[in-house]
């Protein structure tokens, strides 16, 4: 059988609540897709032959846990020795619009120097309820500011070239639980173009397990990491990227509440 034209990388770690809806909401995709389900070395499993049926899904057991960049990499090493164009995050147990796929491949096709692109995205807060919307910037120009402070496209709701991955081979584990962030400075200093679009499209479900939850510390201290690494001593931004990380990793909490309100 053919390949389909996108192929969707999903890492997963002791699921507990929100696994079928996540699989429901991948499943309601406009488009054909493969799913690359890659358990971590969960302690306890489900059924993801059944929770899967009606998906076109190779599922990957992981022997031992290996943290999510390994995972991520397992993945990605089999969805590379196929033929397909797009490769698609998807993060346990988020959810996304119907028309996502559909709509990052409309803005690929149109805009060939684009190496990825994300979407506007909701943080839906399990404990508290809470949702918060996160403009995500749109344009080039925008992310390249945004960087300086923070990840600009949200992980799980990125669509790539799957060439972008034939060049770069595999997430980087010198940046723990920045992985993500790694990886898009990487893009960047290789001159590869990304944006987001404008729809709400991506919903990240922050449960108690999620790694900026759990590994917030480690986080801050790869972002920093990046950040200097990639420092533009002409730019104001990247100091003032750095003095905001700086402060989130060793500030008051109370100052680190008035501060994350004035800047995002």
């Amino acid at each position: 059988m053919a390949d389909p034209q996108i192929a969707v990388l999903m890492p997963i770690y002791n699921p507990v609540d929100g696994l079928k809806d996540c699989l429901d909401s991948l499943r309601a995709q406009t488009v054909p897709f493969r799913l690359f389900l890659v358990d971590d070395g969960s302690k306890t499993r489900p059924d993801y032959a059944l929770l899967t049926q009606g998906i076109d899904c190779r599922i990957i057991i992981l022997p031992k846990n290996l943290g999510i960049t390994g995972a991520m990499n397992a993945g990605l090493a089999e969805i590379l020795k196929g033929d397909f164009t797009y490769v698609s995050r998807w993060d346990y147990p988020d959810l996304s619009d119907p028309t996502r796929f559909a709509k990052q491949v409309a803005f690929l096709d149109a805009h060939l120097d684009y190496c990825m692109v994300g979407c506007a995205t909701d943080y839906f807060y399990a404990q508290t309820g809470l949702t918060v919307p996160a403009k995500n910037p749109e344009s080039y120009e925008a992310c390249v500011k945004a960087m300086r402070y923070n990840a600009p496209l949200t992980h799980g709701a990125i669509m790539f070239r799957s060439s972008f991955w034939r060049e770069l081979g595999q997430y980087t584990d010198q940046y723990p639980a920045a992985e993500d962030y790694a990886m898009e400075c990487y893009a960047y200093s290789k001159g590869y173009k990304f944006g987001n679009l404008p729809e709400t499209l991506y919903t990240t479900i922050e449960i108690q397990q999620s790694i900026s939850v759990v590994s917030r510390a480690k986080q801050l201290k790869s972002r920093l990491r990046l950040q200097w690494r990639y420092f533009d001593w002409l730019s104001v931004h990247s100091y003032l990227g750095m003095l905001r990380t700086l402060l989130l990793r060793y500030g008051p909490v109370t100052l680190l509440r008035q501060i994350k309100s004035k800047l995002g």
